[in-house]
């Protein structure tokens, strides 16, 4: 996040504290606590799970990958492995998502972007993770949406109207932007990759409930259901909904035989970087599926700074509540990496991370500076050709990341 919404959010933020005993308005029916866990989206299966602890929900999904897995790998499909996989998940960041554009932009040209068994995203994360999973040829894709838009293409101020209601920015353009990329020929190309093996997911925050949820995308597109479409707009849209500044997302849901809306909001409320559960053997599923566990490797793209970033703070409290929240964020991001890395090194597996190199000291003027992120995905681009961007054992702190 950066200065413009970032503020504004604060501000909201502060004010719906203040007046959240007097605005009342709403008007939805929420799944009741007891029945959270029953909670399914109507006319689809297994696709989506809780991203905290591990169900038989998710092991079920991953028993069934890996046997598509397998037989796409006796099928000769290029790309599927039974003594090797891949992997990637690209964080949040808002603009700053400019960086894993250019990032696979340039490592494509270096000729050395493996194929990816497995792509995750949060929030701004979110947003690339489809065009990432497909593949080099939605390159020319990545690079439009962040270097192409600007504040005015996604986002309208709602004025005092939105101080007073769910958030301080309409995202009708956002939402457009996303529906014109993902197209029913895009969720195709999607669904066969499912059939593979290989899958598509993206994180949001169930805000009721206080809990992150793992979707499934490549599972949803793969359902051939008539709204799929609709779903996964709804389910990028809600992984980018900055609290505060943009709108929550209602997910239509049935429990019991009774139809409720779930709240989603940005999958990085509750996490900045996300793989899997915690606690998921990965290496039991393998020796059932594959007769013996694989090689895997997690590459991270942090679309951010792990260091420190020194800022004279005024005192003030929208100064105050920013430079709280982006430091927040700051260490959220190195936390997650560091859960992830130490999950690798008891699966038996590694994580290697990239991030915005210290040295880019260019500041944006919003949150979606098009300047700013054009001069970001170049940076990106250079690392990715370069070969030297990736660095293992992430820094227990930010000043140790220098």
């Amino acid at each position: 996040m950066t200065c413009g919404l970032t503020a504004r959010a604060a501000l909201v933020m502060a004010l719906a504290a203040v007046m959240s005993g007097c605005l009342a308005t709403n008007d939805r029916a929420a799944v009741p606590g007891p029945q959270l866990t029953a909670a399914r989206v109507g006319g689809y299966g297994d696709i989506r799970f809780w991203g905290d602890e591990v169900t038989p929900t998710i092991e079920t999904v991953i028993r069934r990958q890996y046997r598509q897995v397998r037989d796409a790998a006796l099928a000769g499909e290029p790309g599927a492995r039974t003594r090797k996989a891949d992997f990637l998940a690209i964080s949040g960041g808002g603009g700053d998502g400019a960086y894993a554009a250019g990032f696979l932009t340039g490592w494509t040209r270096r000729g050395q972007r493996p194929h990816f068994e497995v792509v995750t995203g949060v929030s701004t994360g979110a947003l690339a993770a489809p065009f990432a999973f497909l593949g080099p040829y939605y390159d020319s894709v990545l690079k439009d949406l962040y270097t192409k838009y600007g504040d005015s293409d996604l986002v309208m101020d709602r004025g005092i109207l939105g101080l007073l209601g769910s958030s301080l920015y309409d995202t009708a353009p956002l939402k457009r932007l996303i529906e014109q990329y993902m197209t029913d020929d895009t969720l195709d190309a999607i669904a066969r990759e499912y059939s593979k093996g290989r899958r598509l997911l993206v994180q949001t925050t169930n805000i009721d409930a206080q809990r992150p949820v793992i979707w499934d995308l490549s599972a949803i597109a793969a359902s051939q259901q008539p709204d799929r479409r609709d779903l996964i707009v709804r389910v990028l849209l809600a992984s980018s909904a900055i609290p505060g500044a943009f709108p929550p997302v209602r997910i239509s849901v049935n429990a019991n035989g009774r139809a409720y809306d779930e709240l989603h909001v940005d999958g990085g409320v509750s996490a900045q970087i996300f793989f899997a559960p915690p606690r998921t053997r990965f290496a039991r599923f393998e020796q059932t599926a594959f007769g013996a566990a694989r090689q895997r490797t997690l590459y991270v793209i942090r679309n951010g700074k792990l260091t420190p970033d020194y800022k004279p703070t005024d005192e003030a409290v929208l100064s105050l509540a920013v430079r709280s929240i982006t430091t927040l964020t700051k260490y959220q991001g190195l936390s997650d990496l560091r859960r992830l890395d130490r999950i690798a090194r008891e699966t038996n597996a590694r994580v290697l991370f990239t991030s915005i190199p210290s040295g880019f000291t260019k500041a944006a003027r919003s949150e979606f500076d098009r300047e700013y992120m054009g001069e970001l995905f170049r940076v990106g681009e250079r690392m990715g050709m370069s070969g030297r961007a990736w660095q293992s054992g992430p820094p227990p702190a930010p000043a140790l990341a220098l």
